[in-house]
């Protein structure tokens, strides 16, 4: 009988992250005049920040309770995270208080992305992998945009408790789902009781895609910090219309690179998206008018489809199912350094050293190039643990 490429599990699994993303994304809009309001505007930079540190806490423990507890486990855990978040926030009546349930919500992602990442690794087969990946990452980002779109109405027209507990109830609908599902970690596996050892919690054979995610989300980060005041300087109302257009066009090419990387390897798929979003920050570099940005925002978009689900991918290879957590949880602690350095050097780089925009955007496209090099290397030198 002919092996299912998707099985439900999958898709099960693909609605419930993108209710989780919806759940966790649905209060940011509202979190900077909510700080504001407590007297805390001189801390609205640390809002990502917070958040990132604390998931980059979580990453290595999530990688371990994957491997070792289950991956169901690590799913329900972060979306605790969120319904905590969620009951708290109302609460809040200090800036103190504002930050710790920002890290609070942070150790949501940094548990079940982890979770779901392992899991479709585990049940969709290695020739599939990068096109699961895709398909998950336009789940996730369904979530996401949704979330950043919708919060804000709520809170316009139910009020902020009312968001609050939208983002609650949507996280507990995620556990149901998630608990639904039957568990890929053997039972022989969970038998076995290591001890917990921080330092076997990074698995150094994702040292490949690793360095790509770094050098990646360094720009991310950036783009994050920055853009928003970048997009309202060129005259747009809309601070958001960058990552709107990157974000959808990122959608679009998720399934194609997937393909991409199950044919022809990972490392040809970061190769092609870190040089399209080297072409993104020279248009942003040398833009004359409004087409030149959104041509950059198509061709970072684009980029993006093409390195996110290849390097995920490329750690589930790595990892196999004995460390599969570990591997993924490895990559999300690079992403969450390179979102971290690149949103405090940009930062520093305007605010601190009397940079400009286009020396942020410079510093961006060093670090694609740099990425580019590496996975040209890659390609010609590849790794016997895993596919190029």
């Amino acid at each position: 009988m002919k092996t299912r490429v998707y099985p439900p599990e999958f898709f099960r699994l693909c609605v419930a992250a993108l209710l989780f993303f919806f759940s966790f994304n649905l209060v940011i809009p509202e979190l900077p005049n909510m700080l504001r309001e407590l007297g805390g505007a001189k801390y609205l930079g640390w809002i990502i920040p917070a958040f990132s540190i604390s998931a980059l806490i979580a990453r290595p423990l999530s990688g371990w309770v994957t491997d070792n507890i289950g991956r169901k486990t690590t799913l329900m855990i972060g979306c605790a995270f969120c319904i905590t978040a969620g009951i708290f926030y109302p609460l809040i009546g200090s800036v103190i208080g504002f930050l710790l349930v920002r890290v609070v919500h942070g150790f949501s992602t940094g548990f079940t992305p982890t979770g779901f990442t392992a899991y479709t690794a585990d049940i969709v087969p290695a020739s599939h992998r990068g096109r699961a990946m895709g398909w998950q990452g336009l789940f996730n980002n369904a979530g996401t945009s949704l979330g950043y779109g919708l919060g804000a109405l709520i809170a316009l027209h139910f009020g902020r408790d009312m968001m609050f507990a939208t983002s609650a109830l949507f996280a507990i609908v995620a556990v149901v789902i998630f608990y639904t599902l039957p568990e890929t970690l053997s039972k022989d596996r969970k038998k076995i009781k290591p001890k917990l050892q921080w330092r076997r919690m990074i698995y150094t054979p994702t040292w490949r895609p690793g360095i790509l995610m770094l050098l990646v989300c360094i720009s991310l980060g950036s783009v994050l910090t920055i853009m928003p005041d970048y997009t309202v300087s060129l005259g747009y109302a809309n601070k958001g219309l960058y990552l709107t257009i990157y974000i959808s066009f990122s959608l679009l090419f998720r399934l194609l690179s997937g393909k991409i990387s199950d044919s022809l390897g990972r490392a040809w798929s970061t190769a092609i998206g870190t040089g399209v979003q080297v072409l993104a920050m020279g248009v942003l570099i040398t833009a004359y008018g409004p087409y030149f940005f959104y041509i950059s925002a198509v061709l970072y978009g684009i980029g993006q489809g093409f390195n996110a689900p290849s390097l995920f991918a490329w750690a589930g290879d790595l990892g196999g199912i004995e460390n599969r957590g570990k591997s993924i949880s490895t990559l999300f602690i690079s992403l969450e350094l390179g979102i971290i350095v690149g949103g405090l050097l940009s930062g520093y780089l305007i605010a601190q050293w009397g940079g400009t925009y286009n020396d942020v955007f410079l510093m961006n496209g060093i670090a694609f190039g740099m990425a580019f090099i590496f996975s040209i290397f890659f390609i010609k030198y590849p790794s016997s643990k895993g596919a190029v």
